[in-house]
């Protein structure tokens, strides 16, 4: 039985050390496809974990569209080609193109040669340039501001209209119900007047002798009370 836990820890231990020598010995790199417009600015990079060893070389290597292979990037007026350690195992390789045009158009990844003399490639990033739009964008982007600096005036009268109407139709004070003009008098009710009557004294069998009224009656008064 111990022999068989030994045997257990060796295999184990190589395992790690073979583990380790692939993750000290690789290239990170993500795959992407990138749009990128004449004139613009371009980056990318790479992480090659070295573990600390000194010898190897490489960098990053481009190949054209209508090409066959990668050659190695160079540097240029335009193409800047940088690396920083972000730590004692790892070094950051960085591509920085100014100025982008058609010729930049293609697939670019990092190659790494190692002392022992193997390789390791990172993952292919492909770069597709399309034509300029820097101005027509900014015209653009301006009549937008423009646009819906308006609209926003619009939409801001129109809420204040209906404000205002609403708080017209809340303030007017309901309608008067017309008054009849008529006098004081009509408005009374009328009494009766007090007045004296004439008497008539007749014979009840000579109907048609009955005695004249010596004079004509005479009212005395008359009472209007109001």
């Amino acid at each position: 039985m111990k022999k068989v836990y030994r045997w257990s820890f060796t295999f184990l231990a190589f395992l790690c050390i073979v583990k380790e020598c692939e993750l000290c010995s690789s290239v990170r790199a993500s795959r992407a496809s990138v749009f990128v417009a004449e004139g613009k600015e371009l980056h990318f990079s790479c992480e090659v974990r070295h573990c600390g060893q000194a010898n190897w070389t490489g960098g990053w290597a481009f190949q054209e569209m209508q090409s066959q292979g990668f050659i190695p990037l160079t540097s240029s007026e335009r193409i800047e080609l940088s690396d920083y350690s972000s730590a004692v195992n790892s070094t950051h390789l960085k591509v920085h193109i100014h100025n982008v045009n058609q010729s930049d158009a293609g697939a670019y990844k990092c190659v790494i040669t190692w002392p022992a003399g193997t390789s390791s490639n990172g993952h292919v990033t492909y770069v597709n340039v399309t034509a300029a739009t820097g101005d027509f964008s900014e015209s653009r982007s301006a009549t937008n501001r423009v646009l819906l600096c308006l609209g926003s005036l619009a939409c801001f009268l129109v809420v204040v209209g209906l404000v205002w109407c609403l708080t017209r139709l809340r303030s007017s004070p309901p309608p008067v119900p017309p008054h009849t003009r008529t006098s004081f008098s009509a408005r009374v009710n009328p009494k009766n007047e007090l007045v004296y009557t004439e008497v008539a004294v007749c014979n009840s069998r000579r109907r048609n002798e009955c005695l004249e009224p010596a004079t004509e009656p005479v009212v005395y008064s008359s009472v209007h009370f109001s």
